[in-house]
């Protein structure tokens, strides 16, 4: 019988979750035509592959992500930290309307230097020579050329994997709250058009998702007439960009 739990260098993998996640690529696998045993064999190869592949990024734990993105989102909007232009203000590490204070109003028992380390690491938030911590981008980075931080990539695969499972499920589907997914691509672009393209949906997607956010806070403040916990829902909307050779 397999444990729940596996501990690995990488932290603890909880089993459950794992299957969560591979449940509704196995059935789609299957519903393609792909037999089991192909199945087996091909994901047994490409594991071992992955295990001796020299080019894959560091992975990096940085345990609870959301709070690095709420933590910028507080950084650009609530007035304390915002001059009068509304734009982001150079904080201090600590005292009033601070960095600490920022970190503390989202993540109580935060750690705040391991908090800002993090943010350095990822390319997010910069100390001055005059010490002040300066806001580098309106999002939190989860990448660098080196790392990529394992927990925003376990929440990406875990809800492309939910959505993958609500639209494989008929009684899911029957409940009138229909998943979707919407693309355009292009396949004439330079690498330097491809570049541009990245900063300009970067740019303009954060200005939709700060739109949703406030639509999103609003409705969440509205009293919910059923206590019961089972009657909320989790919602929201997930941007990624695309890039290949083809």
């Amino acid at each position: 019988m397999a444990k729940k739990q596996d501990k690995t260098e990488k932290g603890i993998l909880d089993y459950k979750r794992v299957e969560k996640l591979l449940l509704p690529i196995a059935a789609f696998l299957h519903a393609g035509g792909l037999p089991k045993k192909d199945a087996e064999r091909i994901f047994s190869s490409i594991y071992g592959q992955s295990i001796r592949s020299r080019s894959t990024m560091r992975v990096e734990h940085i345990e609870h992500q959301a709070q690095y993105a709420n933590m910028i989102t507080r950084w650009t909007r609530d007035r304390r930290f915002v001059d009068d232009r509304g734009q982001p203000r150079l904080l201090p590490l600590r005292g009033k309307d601070s960095f600490s204070v920022l970190v503390k109003i989202v993540s109580p028992r935060a750690n705040v230097d391991k908090v800002l380390s993090t943010f350095n690491r990822y390319r997010t938030v910069r100390r001055t020579r005059e010490g002040m911590c300066e806001l580098m981008a309106p999002y939190f980075s989860t990448s660098t050329p080196k790392t990529v931080a394992y927990e925003p990539l376990a929440a990406f695969l875990s809800d492309a994997s939910a959505t993958l499972a609500r639209m494989l499920s008929p009684a899911r589907r029957s409940r009138r709250i229909e998943s979707f997914w919407r693309m355009v691509d292009s396949t004439n672009l330079t690498e330097a058009a491809a570049r541009r393209f990245t900063i300009f949906v970067r740019e303009r997607s954060q200005l939709f998702l700060e739109e949703v956010d406030d639509w999103l806070e609003a409705c969440g403040q509205r009293k919910i007439k059923s206590q019961n916990h089972n009657a909320r829902r989790r919602v929201g909307l997930g941007l990624f960009s695309i890039y290949s050779n083809s």
